[in-house]
């Protein structure tokens, strides 16, 4: 009888919990990697995150391939990053924000959840929200708190996805 093929993750926002072998020095313990369970050699390969913008890891390769499946099943999913509003006030020492508040959720680079909560800035005439480069850190336990948030995003094709479309 064949022994089973372990299953892998599914692909994503992943925190290291011990170096990936033979690359110890690119992807040590407690760091934040996007997993990909497949590649063009049939293998898993991870990312490393290269920068930073808004508030969101962006990561280029070249992605890293691994043979070491048990290695893939000591990664610790992430919450994604992105848009949420809160399920119930958040309380922290010098403040709270209000049930209902939209927030960001990113990361450090070694994992820790950070909220930055939307706002509007008068001093703008746009109609944008303003989301801070400073946050709050939130425990991983506190993750509940977060209801996911859909927010449209402008394709980057030149169409701009304005207005209700209609057929006749």
């Amino acid at each position: 009888m064949a022994t089973p093929k372990p299953m892998l993750p599914e692909c994503g926002l992943y925190l290291t919990t011990q170096p990936l072998p033979g690359n110890e020095q690119k992807v040590p313990s407690g760091t934040i990697v996007y997993f990909h369970n497949h590649s063009d050699s049939g293998l898993p390969q991870v990312l490393t995150p290269d920068h930073n913008i808004h508030n969101r890891w962006h990561f280029h390769g070249p992605a890293i391939e691994f043979r070491g499946l048990n290695w893939a099943g000591s990664l610790r999913k992430l919450t994604p990053e992105g848009f949420y509003t809160l399920r119930r006030e958040l309380t922290f020492e010098g403040g709270s924000w209000p049930k209902g508040a939209i927030v960001q959720l990113g990361y450090t680079r070694d994992g820790e959840g950070i909220l930055f909560i939307a706002r509007v800035r008068s001093a703008l005439d746009e109609n944008d929200l303003f989301f801070s480069d400073r946050g709050l850190k939130i425990k991983r336990d506190q993750m509940n708190i977060l209801e996911p948030a859909p927010v449209f995003v402008e394709p980057d094709d030149g169409s701009s996805g304005h207005g209700p479309s209609h057929t006749h």
